[in-house]
């Protein structure tokens, strides 16, 4: 048979195979069945390459199990004799050749039986792949060998404990949860990996093969067994759809085959909840089902194999430690008192050195739902416990995490129920709903750990400072509850959470406090992010809504972990900044150190002529530049600022030819600041932002200065891709490129239109224009709302230019993928109602490109 022969029979079976499992769902039928097509297709072309009978081809991993996915690797071991011939090996190297052919990546080892007990010992992944090894082809006396001599270099607990944290380090890697909008299920926590692991560890440990033998043998139940069998059976389906879906090896449930997907498997949609929601949801029960089932097996096989430390020692009624393990004294403890449900997590919280929990008590977790109705969650004891938790110096985010994959936290609180496994349908929450609060309760306690103070060292200052801290742990738990709900889900959490309060017997200045938290937790980053934190009237309201210092501090913390544990692209060192100094600011107005505008003014200017340390004559030259600008130009600069706007410029001042700074900002990586010194035209803020994004530099902040000498000093804030370390010498090369640009008088060239990534196709962002006046009538504020893209920036600028605006400041807020920005423009024509409408009618016209 020739090899195109062999490609298309394979391919042929392959594609029959799929048509046969879109009719009948039967996922082990299609993975055995394509391993023994696989199986056929490997040894036609052994035939055909004339590979030596005394070479072992042996498969390995999934394909060793039997279990080939549709685009999974084709990993194959061969096993070579002792004495084996040049010859030999160029038939090996002609096969591997052939193998790619079959349109299936080809993951191979070629080694002798010493080399693979050597590997085996050395590297715990290869071991594990060769402990699922089945024969294809070749010597069946030298696999034998191979076989024993692997069982007998296994050491179980050496295995055993590697393999526990090979676990436990995947799990970090993925926060510890498989709660992420487009998960892996393969990797993540409750995907197939760790299903993958109890096979594993259950084979090592002669319990079976299989499931049903590991029952048979006595270590699970035959509930525990069926449920197994039910979540494996769900993940092996939903992959293979997923890779015939995509016609590629896909782990990641990635938005936009979350739809199609949902539809394959025969799910629709309802009122309100699309498919794919039902989808996902049912996605994240098997999870939880498998996280939950990997804690009890693993458990209850290490104390197969752990020596006895002792006899137990009571430590709560009901309860026992030995060793390290905690234990229920019985196997009814839950039923005879239901609040030792809450007292299992309280005891592990308050006692760091006792790490593990029973498999018998895990096995009583998971049977507890029945336990946690209505009557126990009203119950005024259980509820004290729950507070108590939440009041522990230590352990608290571990203990609600436990409580959470255990089901009890919904149960205790029917309106955080609601949120577990909700999808949030927009383009920077990485996570669900619940996810995303126990994400932002784990950065808020890590402030209380002086390990963790390097990160964001006032935080944690604050943290340790603030007076019943734990009030901020309830005000997170319940940030977000309202979501889902519709309605402003800040408001209504906030009568969710004062419910609580109730229920908990909380003082009325505690349930005050959480009550505002809740209401107020998207306070701060819009006015940070949104506002002009460097107006003393903006930063003044903020200080009269906040009230005290007690409520600024709680405020700023929750602010920080909400944005943070929305996603790793959302929080940067430039909102850290913002918040920060929004923080500070307001601290000293609720502190009594008020300040207007004008003493602002001339306090800038005294501080930075201190700084500077020119000569009488060049002070004089920098007063006289700085008495071209208004207040605004001091109030939006630090002293910092101003003082480097000086010395850069004080060169330039007389110069008619335009100049150009660039800096990278302190304490911000990536961020650089660009200082443009020209006379002032129609394009020029389009023309800069054109050159900005043209060399992959995203526009933070404008700051536009306009002086009464027609010249303007522009400062833009941004930031580089972060792929060219030695980017400080390519923006050096910028400034000048970009002042020759804006003195050569070139056309305004057409603005780059980027395309839209692949997230934001799947949840569009409607664009939205809103032109509102300031207080004076004369100033307007615009703001704009859109999908982000490259060149977006632009060409708002080119319809300012078009329109014949005047734009005083800009400040650019990017959300993931959603942009947020807002700009400060002014016109004679914008009193005329008919040209603001065209005005947000071109805008909405370049947004929707």
């Amino acid at each position: 048979m020739q090899i195109s022969e062999i490609i298309n029979n394979f391919k042929k079976t392959r594609q029959q195979l799929a048509n046969d499992f879109a009719e009948t769902n039967d996922a082990d039928k299609y993975l055995l069945e394509h391993s023994r097509a696989a199986d056929e297709a490997v040894r036609e072309i052994l035939k055909l390459k004339e590979l030596s009978s005394r070479i072992s081809v042996v498969a390995i991993g999934g394909f060793g199990r039997e279990q080939l996915f549709p685009y999974s690797d084709l990993d194959l071991l061969f096993l070579l004799p002792d004495d084996v011939l040049d010859s030999e090996l160029n038939s090996v190297g002609a096969v591997i050749g052939e193998l790619w052919s079959l349109g299936l990546t080809v993951g191979y080892s070629v080694r002798k039986l010493d080399e693979c007990i050597e590997q085996a010992r050395l590297d715990i992944t290869a071991q594990t792949a060769m402990l699922e090894s089945r024969l294809i082809a070749g010597d069946s006396e030298l696999f034998k060998r191979y076989t024993s001599e692997l069982e007998k270099s296994l050491d179980f607990k050496s295995f055993y404990r590697a393999k526990f944290i090979e676990q436990e380090h995947r799990h970090l890697k993925y926060h510890e949860s498989s709660y992420t909008l487009e998960p892996n299920i393969k990797e993540s926590p409750g995907g197939l990996r760790d299903l993958n692991i109890l096979i594993w560890v259950l084979r090592a440990a002669k319990f079976g093969a299989t499931f049903d033998e590991v029952h048979r043998s006595g270590l699970i139940t035959r509930r525990e067994c069926d449920l197994l069998e039910m979540v494996r059976v769900n993940l092996y389906r939903l992959r293979i759809h997923m890779h015939l879906l995509t016609s590629r090896h896909e782990d990641r449930l990635v938005f936009e085959i979350q739809e199609p997907l949902a539809k394959k498997l025969g799910l629709s949609g309802v009122p309100g909840r699309r498919a794919s929601e039902i989808l996902m949801q049912r996605f994240y029960v098997n999870a939880k089902t498998i996280g939950q089932l990997n804690s009890i097996i693993l458990q209850a096989v290490k104390e197969r194999f752990v020596t006895d430390s002792g006899p137990p020692l009571d430590l709560i009624d009901g309860f026992t430690v030995r060793g390290e393990v905690l234990d229920i004294a019985s196997d009814n403890a839950f039923e005879e008192s239901r609040t030792r449900i809450l007292q299992a997590f309280m005891i592990q919280e308050r006692h760091p050195e006792i790490a593990r929990k029973s498999s018998r008590l895990y096995r009583a977790l998971f049977g507890a739902h029945m336990l946690m109705d209505e009557s126990w969650s009203e119950d005024p004891k259980n509820l004290q416990a729950f507070l108590k938790i939440i009041q522990g110096r230590r352990g608290v985010w571990h203990a609600l995490n436990e409580m959470n994959h255990w089901g009890v936290l919904g149960r205790l609180l029917p309106g955080f129920k609601k949120i577990v496994g909700q999808m949030q349908h927009d383009l920077f929450h990485a996570y669900t709903v619940d996810q995303h609060t126990l994400l932002a309760i784990r950065y808020l306690r890590n402030f209380t750990h002086s390990e963790n103070a390097h990160e964001l060292p006032m935080c944690t200052e604050l943290m340790v400072s603030l007076k019943d801290n734990w009030r901020l742990v309830l005000a997170l738990l319940y940030h977000d509850i309202g979501k889902g709900r519709g309605g402003d889900h800040s408001k209504i959490g906030a009568e969710i959470v004062r419910d609580l309060c109730r229920r908990l017997n909380l003082k009325s200045d505690d349930a005050e406090y959480i009550e505002f938290m809740v209401r107020e937790h998207l306070t701060m980053s819009q006015v940070a992010q949104k506002q002009d934190i460097s107006d003393p009237e903006v930063v003044e309201a903020f200080a009269r809504k906040v009230g005290n210092l007690d409520r600024l501090v709680g405020l700023y913390l929750i602010t920080v972990c909400d944005i943070r544990a929305t996603s790793h692209k959302i929080w940067n060192a430039w909102k850290a900044q913002l918040l920060q100094d929004l923080f500070l600011s307001t601290a000293k107005i609720l502190k009594g150190r008020k300040m207007t505008r004008g003493m602002l003014v001339a306090r800038r200017r005294q501080d930075a002529l201190a700084l500077c340390k020119f000569s009488a004559q060049d002070t004089e030259r920098i007063n006289a530049f700085w008495d071209n600008f208004d207040v605004a130009y001091f109030m939006k600069h630090s002293v910092r600022n101003i003082v480097w706007h000086a010395k850069t410029l004080l060169p330039h001042l007389e110069s008619e030819h335009s100049f150009v700074a660039a800096r990278p900002l302190r304490g911000l990586e990536h961020a650089h600041e660009i200082l443009v010194f020209t006379k002032d035209r129609p394009e020029l803020f389009a023309q800069i932002v054109s050159a900005l994004q043209r060399t992959n530099l995203s526009v933070l902040e404008a700051r536009i200065h306009t002086g009464k000498d027609g010249r303007v000093v522009d400062s833009f804030i941004v930031t580089d891709d972060e792929s060219d370390p030695t980017f400080g010498a390519t923006l050096k090369e910028f400034e000048v490129k970009l002042a020759r640009l804006i003195d050569s008088g070139e056309k305004l060239q057409p603005p780059v239109q980027g395309r839209l990534s692949r997230q934001s196709r799947q949840f569009p962002i409607t664009p939205s224009v809103t032109l509102r006046p300031d207080a004076s009538e004369r100033i307007y504020l615009l703001s704009v709302v859109a999908t982000d893209r490259l060149g977006l920036l632009a060409s708002v600028a080119t319809v300012f230019v078009r329109f014949k605006l005047n734009l005083l400041t800009a400040r650019i807020a990017t959300l993931g993928e959603r942009v947020e920005d807002i700009f400060l423009i002014e016109s004679p024509r914008l009193q005329d109602p008919a040209f603001c409408g065209e005005l947000e009618t071109a805008i909405l016209e370049v947004l929707e490109v």
